[in-house]
């Protein structure tokens, strides 16, 4: 055989294993195809710390997610921020994270007949209702100057896992509850949940507010009495055990009266000693018009006067709703029920 014939040849067998290869190639290609698609469809599109998120429905069904769970979730990024009760203004960013209707469908999903409670990894815990799940009924604040503004577009409440697009620091997140919008407003702060570990959709509970009438008066809403009666760094709540073993659970009065007392510009709820000493009156006064007094030395960082929300775990039924007074220092005509007012009335105020 010449050597040209030989080249020749040469050239069409690596020509025909080279096709050969091909072939094999793009045969283990097509057989692998599901498997990688497979794999892209598990492979979340964002990259979260690691986290386990427990859902709970209203009939008991459990569901965990993990970061790769939630990372593969529908997302929303929108702007916000919160105003503590002090009046700083924190947190506000971009957010980006899962709307709460998309993980609560998950589990049965809620509507008008739910609320939702919210609890954190140190225990910490917020139950919102059903309007408040759908991004209704939160108080708005500028971003720039902290004053109250209108919602002229909705609300969202999502858990977040980013903030400008970086993964919740560990004093935070890993998922925290956010309010949100287009307008970037801000909510207050007691409702963004902050280590949140838990989404349980229970029973409704109704809204409610509490008038506070003082040197500095308020009106407080469930959701920051009960952050109040939650607070991880100093708790504010006391039980009361009655003659027939139920425990009435809620906040002493005073506490509610150091909310009013003065400025507070740290804690609103510190109380001021030296103005209960002068000597002041406290009432507290139902929705029927009924009324209780008491002396400010008889208030005075005492714990078994207490302003109670629950009745052996659970918000207080009618006729005791929203609040009652009790506690082992009270006899039974000042244990007041449906209590919607309370005023610290000073001399010469």
């Amino acid at each position: 055989m010449t050597s040209e014939k030989k080249g020749r040849f040469g050239r069409k067998h690596l020509l025909a294993i080279t096709v050969i290869a091909i072939i094999i190639v793009g045969v283990v290609l097509w057989q692998a195809l599901p498997l990688i698609r497979k794999l892209k469809e598990n492979t979340p599109s964002v990259h979260l710390l690691p986290m386990n998120l427990t859902l709970v429905g209203l009939n008991g069904t459990q569901l965990v997610l993990n970061e790769t769970a939630i990372g593969n979730l529908p997302s929303l990024e929108l702007k916000g921020g919160f105003k503590t009760s002090a009046g700083s203004l924190q947190g506000i960013g971009n957010y980006t994270g899962v709307q709460l209707s998309t993980l609560l469908v998950m589990v049965g999903g809620i509507n008008s007949d739910c609320s939702l409670n919210v609890t954190a990894s140190d225990g910490y815990s917020m139950i919102y209702t059903y309007n408040q799940v759908q991004g209704e009924n939160y108080t708005a604040y500028s971003p720039a100057t902290g004053d109250e503004v209108p919602t002229n577009q909705p609300l969202t409440m999502i858990l977040a896992y980013y903030q400008d697009g970086m993964n919740l620091t560990s004093d935070e997140g890993p998922l925290r509850l956010a309010i949100v919008g287009p307008q970037g407003l801000l909510t207050d702060g007691h409702y963004w949940v902050k280590w949140v570990t838990k989404l349980e959709i229970e029973p409704a509970v109704a809204d409610w507010t509490l008038v506070l009438i003082g040197p500095y008066p308020d009106n407080m809403t469930r959701g920051a009495f009960e952050s109040g009666l939650n607070c991880p760094t100093e708790s504010h709540s006391a039980n009361w055990t009655d003659s027939n073993n139920n425990v009435w659970t809620g906040m002493p009065l005073w506490y509610l009266i150091g909310w009013i007392d003065d400025k507070g510009d740290v804690n609103r709820m510190e109380f001021n000693d030296t103005l209960a000493k002068q000597g002041y009156t406290v009432e507290a006064i139902t929705g029927r018009g009924d009324s209780e007094s008491f002396s400010s030395f008889t208030v005075m960082r005492n714990d078994s006067i207490i302003v109670a929300n629950r009745l052996n775990g659970v918000p207080l039924p009618e006729p005791y709703w929203p609040l009652r007074l009790v506690g082992s220092e009270l006899s039974s005509d000042e244990m007041l029920s449906n209590i919607v007012e309370i005023q610290m009335i000073v001399p010469g105020s």
